[in-house]
């Protein structure tokens, strides 16, 4: 594909995502972490954001709170508005697949992959432009969007600093772009760590390579000693932060923070990747990564085996802490798995020789992501807060205290209340408090049938029902 047309395409998966990100960012109601976000970013200033950030998700830091904060400051914090946010990094993405597959096929490919450079990245970035998980993630009020933009932006100047493409000034900018970009990817959400790890490990297996086969043309040019320092020295930059929020990540799950989470299969990598594809592309995206896969290793260049430890690396990791310590293996924690993947099907979708064969398998791809996006817009999935609160303070006396099960969805209710009344939305745990007369009963699955039952006793009378979510009172 030469450059026209690939930059067209790249057009084009532009314009489709924006509309997909952008559509109806305020029909669903804002859930409860969604909420917390909120409760974090609309403090009245930068230090209340980080305190407040500190006891909504502690452990981690608030960079993405701080960002929302500043967005909050320019366009308030109606829903659509704060989506919008994340529509807008989801946006950028997709021109970040672009450019990280560029890079990665003109800085480790093969004599083969290089001219098809853009095109691999074009197509890369049309497949990241209609995938369902990440068009979920871009009209959500959460810090993943932002973090997948800072490890792409990080895996762009890291690629390029390990290749001898960069010289002077543009290896040491590069150089710092690894360094900052890492330190910042991390602050986003700690899972970013993941993707470092995988890039260290990745340098130790090129060197111990190297020195096994010191002829071997695809490594023997790469620079490794240089972007190891600037990974430490991204790393270093957060040093200071580390034994607070070390011990506070600790506390954070012993008390149970994670306790939603639940044991996966042994298979869950391929699950994941299925469901974050959606069931039906995954089957045309998996044997175009295989395909990828097996041009790139049989043409030669670097480019195969980094792209196998960024997507493999997170996912054993994960794993590892799962079964070790606490199940953590949730999609949102390996994203920088996912779209290498994506990228992985997109180079070997641009290395298919007929182009009959390679438009009309593009063509299928887009239709069934669509096709599986329309179902997800058409399908209610959040639950009614607002119309809830809305009736329990009716129901409430004035100043009468309204407990909200369960508790970490206390601020998605005081989203939807007066800014007078947010205080009386309390959370109670799963206890029955005298003070308050009215209850607002969402669906939780950590709440043991006996805990429901003893709720529903204690507030016996049903007010209102709607999706997933109820209203009730002694």
């Amino acid at each position: 594909m030469g450059r026209p047309p690939a930059l067209a395409l790249l057009v084009l998966a532009l314009m489709l995502g924006a509309g997909l990100r952008l559509y109806r960012l305020s029909a669903a109601e804002l859930s409860a972490d969604e909420a917390a976000s909120w409760a974090g970013a609309a403090a009245p200033d930068l230090r209340t954001v980080i305190e407040r950030e500190r006891a909504l998700d502690p452990g981690k830091l608030a960079l993405y709170d701080l960002a929302l904060h500043g967005w909050i400051a320019l366009g308030g914090d109606g829903v659509g508005s704060m989506r919008a946010f994340s529509a807008a990094l989801g946006i950028l993405t997709i021109a970040l697949a672009f450019a990280a597959t560029r890079e990665l096929l003109l800085s480790l490919g093969g004599a083969a992959e290089i001219p098809q450079a853009m095109g691999g990245a074009a197509i890369a970035a049309l497949i990241v432009a209609v995938n369902p998980t990440l068009i979920e993630q871009a009209q959500t009020v959460r810090m993943y969007p932002l973090t997948l933009v800072l490890e792409l932006l990080q895996l762009v100047f890291f690629l390029r600093a390990v290749s001898t493409r960069a010289r002077g000034a543009g290896r040491i900018a590069s150089l710092a772009g690894i360094m900052v970009f890492s330190a910042l990817a991390t602050a986003s959400n700690f899972t970013a760590a993941l993707l470092i790890a995988a890039e260290v490990m990745w340098l130790g297996w090129v060197a111990v390579r190297r020195r096994i086969a010191a002829r071997a043309c695809d490594i023997g040019e790469l620079q490794l000693l240089p972007p190891l320092l600037a990974l430490c020295a991204g790393m270093a930059l957060l040093a200071p932060m580390a034994p607070t929020t070390g011990r506070a990540s600790i506390a954070a799950v012993q008390a149970g923070v994670l306790n939603w989470s639940h044991a996966r299969p042994p298979w869950w990598p391929f699950e994941m990747l299925r469901a974050a594809s959606g069931k039906v592309p995954f089957m045309l995206l998996l044997p175009l990564a295989w395909y990828g896969g097996w041009r790139m290793r049989r043409d030669g260049g670097a480019a195969f085996g980094f792209v196998l430890w960024w997507m493999l690396v997170p996912i054993a990791l994960v794993m590892t802490i799962s079964y070790a310590f606490v199940p953590f293996e949730e999609t949102r924690y390996v994203i920088g798995s996912v779209a290498a993947f994506f990228i992985l099907a997109g180079i070997g979708l641009a290395a298919i020789d007929d182009a009959r064969w390679r438009l009309g398998l593009l063509v299928l791809v887009v239709a069934l992501s669509l096709d599986h996006v329309r179902r997800d817009f058409k399908k209610p999935h959040d639950l009614q807060w607002r119309e809830a609160a809305a009736l329990a303070l009716a129901t409430a006396q004035t100043g009468g205290a309204i407990v909200v099960v369960p508790g970490y969805a206390v601020n998605v209710v005081r989203y939807y209340m007066p800014a007078q009344r947010r205080q009386s939305a309390e959370d109670t745990g799963d206890r029955c408090e005298t003070r308050g007369r009215v209850l607002i009963l969402g669906k939780d699955d950590l709440l043991a049938p006996a805990q429901l039952a003893a709720l529903r006793n204690c507030y016996p009378l049903v007010v209102g029902r709607w999706r997933l979510i109820e209203v009730r009172k002694r």
